[in-house]
């Protein structure tokens, strides 16, 4: 371990080393269910069931391993999205009730982290980072196997961006919104807490009813038959003109997730605005430029995808991953965050090769592994980096809170 003025810091200026000593979480979850259930729950567990020994980002990282498992899973029966299909009888019910149980440990484990933190007096800026950067991470886990439980298809872009988006921009934008106010509160209703309870309930369903019952119409049939009573004679005219079949289950319930997604960023981006000014918004750049190059790339050459689903899911995944941590460490930093991210680049360029035909299939495909393998070794690489310079300036261990740091002057 390298102490004192000898570590070399990368990503840390003196600045950001000061700020982050001097930084005090400001945040609060306001859901009934995680003040009357799950903090409860969570609290129980620490005190009665978890060792003091332990640290809060080994519960953390325990609790991820969960859903990487079960993305393991999915994607070994699964290694399309078309393979999860609802007429594919081969599929085993079991990797769906295990994704439910994967999601409700994780939820559990991630209530937990802070509790036992404050319980072990080990409350420390990585630990937040570290928390939130794996939520960042279970957005993409959550989403691919997400669009698996729906046995969504990959040429149903409207219900795949539906899914793909809503999650990744209110993630995204709230961050973005913790980054100004240096506040993170959450509402009654809420995706870490609510928004993960429906996704647990979504992979028990595709375990008890099967993947078809969200290519069913009964949710449609149920909410018409209620509110129709209710509704002017001109929307009953538009929903019989238009709607006369109906609506699948899983096209309601996307429809549902990208009213409650839009009002929730609509709300967010709004309020920033009015405090803050335009200027603002250029933190938004990043998330626009990759959802934006994502559907031009899907409509210039949609093939592209169906031939890469996993590897084209992933590698937005990494790039989102990338610039979402990104804003969270100059949040704590007190850093001025750049819009313009390198990782990018390999979106613009792939963009270019598709419209302009530049490549073959399978030049395409090696590419965009490339792309993805190269920005994940990057990712690994920033972390394992960024977490050194905070422990050596925060003088504390990642995963252990029983060994004194060399740099921890309270130990001394």
């Amino acid at each position: 371990m390298v102490s004192g003025t000898d570590f070399k810091y990368r990503y840390l200026s003196k600045d950001g080393i000061q700020a982050l000593k001097d930084f005090q979480y400001n945040g609060a979850d306001n859901s009934l269910i995680y003040k009357y259930i799950l903090s409860p729950l969570a609290g129980f567990l620490v005190d009665n069931a978890t060792p003091s020994t332990i640290a809060p980002n080994a519960i953390t990282l325990f609790g991820f391993s969960f859903m990487i498992i079960s993305f393991m899973l999915m994607a070994s029966h699964c290694p399309t999205l078309d393979h999860c299909g609802p007429q594919n009888n081969e599929i085993p019910s079991y990797i769906f009730l295990f994704n439910g149980v994967a999601t409700l440990v994780y939820q559990t484990l991630d209530n937990m982290d802070g509790k036992q933190a404050r319980k072990t007096g080990s409350s420390s800026p990585l630990g937040l980072l570290f928390d939130h950067g794996l939520d960042a991470w279970n957005v993409i886990v959550g989403t691919v196997n997400t669009l698996c439980i729906l046995a969504i298809a990959s040429n149903d872009f409207f219900c795949l961006a539906a899914v793909s988006f809503s999650t990744a921009a209110a993630f995204y934008v709230a961050t973005w919104e913790e980054y100004h106010t240096h506040k993170m509160l959450l509402p009654i209703i809420n995706g870490p807490t609510e928004g993960v309870l429906v996704t647990a309930a979504l992979s028990f369903t595709s375990w008890w009813k099967g993947r078809q019952f969200w290519h069913e119409f009964g949710l449609y049939d149920g909410l018409y038959e209620f509110v129709e009573p209710f509704l002017p004679m001109a929307v009953k005219s538009f929903v019989e003109e238009h709607l006369v079949t109906g609506m699948a289950n899983k096209d309601l319930l996307c429809v549902f997730l990208a009213v409650m997604a839009v009002r929730e960023v609509a709300a967010k981006i709004l309020f920033v605005v009015r405090k803050y000014g335009l200027k603002s918004l250029t933190g938004l750049i990043p998330l626009s430029s990759l959802m934006i190059m994502s559907v031009l790339i899907l409509r210039t050459n949609p093939q592209a995808f169906f031939e890469n689903q996993r590897t084209s899911l992933l590698l937005f995944g990494v790039i989102f991953v990338e610039m979402t941590t990104g804003l969270m460490l100059d949040h704590m930093t007190r850093s001025k965050f750049d819009p313009f991210r390198t990782t990018l680049v390999p979106i613009f360029i792939l963009y270019s090769i598709l419209d302009l035909k530049l490549l073959s299939a399978d030049q395409i495909s090696l590419y965009m592994m490339i792309c993805t393998c190269g920005i994940s070794s990057y990712m690994i690489l920033k972390t394992k980096i960024t977490i050194a310079e905070i422990c050596n300036c925060l003088g504390i261990f990642v995963f252990d809170i029983v060994t004194p740091h060399p740099n921890n002057k309270k130990t001394q």
